[in-house]
């Protein structure tokens, strides 16, 4: 049983403002889940847009980029974010469980009585002739009162979950429902405003007993962090650095140590480049670390509000933040579960010239010092890019969660805002919507004649990244990163079939991403991890892989397509370029590269026109002719 002190000392643990280090005063949370008193973040927003000149600020705690609501006014700044009414009941139960509280009714009156008890529901502390009026009020006398001596004995988390009648932000009724399709607590006019056309609407109670999502995300968010924090996550990527640096400096001297003069001066030089590389390197790792290490943050402070809620808070509490911690799950997912500092740090490291052994007769030079980068993600899984029959391009933009339309002239002529991320995108044959694979098990369909306007969803079993539309079955293909597969699948979701990783080797999927269907009915997907493009036909059976040495080597593989004579167009993404093949898979020439102003090609398409439309990894589309 809990003592008095010992709920005040854990309440307080967990309701202090780390700006002030005081009790939370009219809390307010950031998108990160981060909370702070008001006035404190007033002042730490207003002092960071001063400094940044930018409409974003770093969160105090985890130092993730906020972003300013567009309706936030300078001096009012934190207005603009929600209230933690979590917290507010947290702070207000320390207060009553305080000796010597008064009742709130009777302080209004201007009178000094000890309270003894406290109403759950309208959060006030009464004394015992308060009490009596309440518990015989015709609107109070459903509510819950507890007697402030058993409160003080009572758990913390027993305390805090007796009250789950969380008000509505929006219209102040008490929230009862849960819209599933949409992810969203509801109070009864949102449900009658907002959700009235959304078909799987269930109680706050069924919703927590029946949904395992959130079990699900606590279990991941758990696992993911101590993935993260492990011996060979991001921690070690520093050390491997330094060490394979050091390393590369022991080569070149002792090899230098042994040479004439001549070589001594080569040494000279290969020290500097080394210098200069390392410097670059270090540079390149933390520009790949940092944003995974606030992605630890972000999965930690997700962890530990979870584990708060489902501790102490009630069950609307732990809805009304699940569907945010899910998205920022989502969103990270793909890029840290699978973290390994022996696959992804960045790296230097000397060759020895095969001249070295020919030295005494000719002398050229030693070796090279190399970057080696690991594989940079930047871009990745971030675009997809379609051209309808009128010429106009769509574009999936990931960062943004939006659809942006432009016309044939490259103007911005619309777009729909999402809620979630969307992958890539397909034209239907020569119909006049899209389909769109999005992040959290879904396809969307857009009609795009004039304004784009969503037609239908259809839930998917897997998440699915690249999609196309193949017109000989009037269906359509989609990748799998996460299930490393390939499907077929019906409009409505429907699996029709699955190729994926076989014993035989025949097929083989490390990280398919982009999709293509031939004019001559094949299928060719794109494998960025494993650094190739594989065709194989509609029943599965392997056409060619197509994995180049030398010059026309491809690096981390994007978007494919096809001409109408099946040649095939692969985004070589690592290499800045594109390169064009035979129906046959065999290499014709560099269509575009880094000389066309091409950078981190992703997606791209051939209209019917013959203009080759590029989206790159920043995100800007580019246009060219092709003949």
């Amino acid at each position: 049983m809990a003592a008095a002190s010992d709920n005040i000392d854990i309440s307080r643990e967990i309701s202090l403002c780390s700006l002030c280090n005081e009790t939370f005063r009219s809390p307010k949370v950031l998108t990160c889940l981060h909370s702070f008193c008001k006035t404190c973040l007033e002042d730490h927003i207003g002092k960071s847009l001063v400094q940044n000149g930018q409409r974003y600020f770093p969160c105090p705690t985890c130092e993730a980029e906020v972003d300013m609501p567009s309706d936030a006014l300078p001096g009012k700044y934190a207005n603009a974010f929600n209230e933690d009414r979590f917290m507010e009941k947290l702070v207000e139960l320390i207060n009553a469980m305080k000796e010597g509280k008064l009742c709130d009714n009777c302080e209004r009156r201007e009178e000094n009585v000890t309270a003894g008890n406290w109403c759950m529901d309208c959060h006030d502390a009464l004394c015992d002739s308060c009490l009596k009026v309440h518990t015989h009020g015709k609107f109070t006398s459903g509510h819950v009162v507890i007697a402030v001596e058993d409160m003080r004995k009572m758990p913390l988390e027993t305390i805090m979950k007796k009250n789950n009648k969380v008000p509505c932000m929006k219209h102040n009724e008490i929230i009862t429902l849960y819209c599933v399709d949409c992810r969203d607590p509801l109070c009864v006019q949102c449900m009658a405003v907002s959700h009235r056309r959304c078909e799987n609407v269930v109680t706050v109670n069924d919703a927590m007993s029946s949904s395992t999502d959130v079990n699900d995300v606590i279990v991941k968010l758990q696992n993911m962090q101590a993935s993260l924090e492990n011996a060979n996550g991001l921690g070690a990527m520093d050390g491997i650095l330094e060490e394979s640096i050091e390393a590369s400096r022991s080569k070149i001297m002792a090899i230098c140590n042994e040479l004439c003069e001549k070589v001594r001066q080569e040494q000279v030089k290969l020290l500097k480049a080394l210098d200069s590389k390392a410097e670059l390197a270090r540079g390149t790792l933390r520009e790949k670390i940092e944003p995974k290490k606030m992605g630890v943050k972000a999965i930690r402070s997700a962890n530990e509000r979870m584990k708060m809620l489902t501790r102490y808070g009630s069950d609307v509490e732990v809805l009304l933040a699940y569907n945010q911690i899910r998205k920022q799950f989502d969103s990270c997912q793909g890029d840290l579960e699978s973290i390994d500092s022996r696959e992804s740090a960045v790296k230097l490291d000397f060759e020895v010239n095969e001249t070295m052994e020919k030295f005494v007769k000719e002398f050229e030079k030693v070796g090279e010092v190399t970057l080696d980068e690991g594989g940079s993600t930047e871009g990745l899984s971030s675009w997809g890019v379609t051209c309808t029959s009128t010429e106009d391009i769509i574009v999936t933009d990931c960062k943004n969660k939006r659809i942006q339309k432009f016309s044939k002239f490259g103007d911005l002529v619309d777009y729909v805002q999402l809620e979630d991320e969307p992958r890539d995108i397909t034209t239907c044959g020569q119909n006049d919507y899209v389909a769109i694979t999005m992040v959290g098990k879904l396809i969307i369909y857009l009609t795009t004649k004039k304004t784009m306007q969503l037609i239908k969803r259809a839930k998917t079993e897997k998440q699915y990244d690249g999609i196309s539309y193949s017109d000989r079955e009037a269906l359509l293909l989609v990748t799998s990163l996460k299930e490393q597969c390939v499907d077929k699948i019906q409009m409505d979701g429907t699996i029709l079939r699955t190729f994926q990783n076989k014993p035989d080797g025949l097929l083989s999927f490390v990280e398919p991403r982009y999709i293509s269907s031939s004019p001559d009915k094949s299928i060719v997907v794109s494998d960025v991890q494993g650094n190739n493009v594989l065709c194989f036909t509609h029943d599965g059976k392997p056409l060619y892989q197509y994995t180049p040495n030398g010059e026309n080597t491809v690096k981390r593989p994007q978007g494919v397509c096809f001409d109408k004579l099946g040649n095939l167009f692969i985004a070589d993404y690592g290499n800045n370029r594109v390169q064009l093949l035979t129906n046959e898979g065999e290499f014709q020439r560099h269509v575009l590269g880094e000389e066309t102003g091409l950078e981190r090609p992703v997606a791209l398409r051939l209209s019917s026109s013959s203009r080759m439309i590029i989206v790159q990894g920043d995100g800007m589309v580019k246009v060219f002719s092709y003949s």
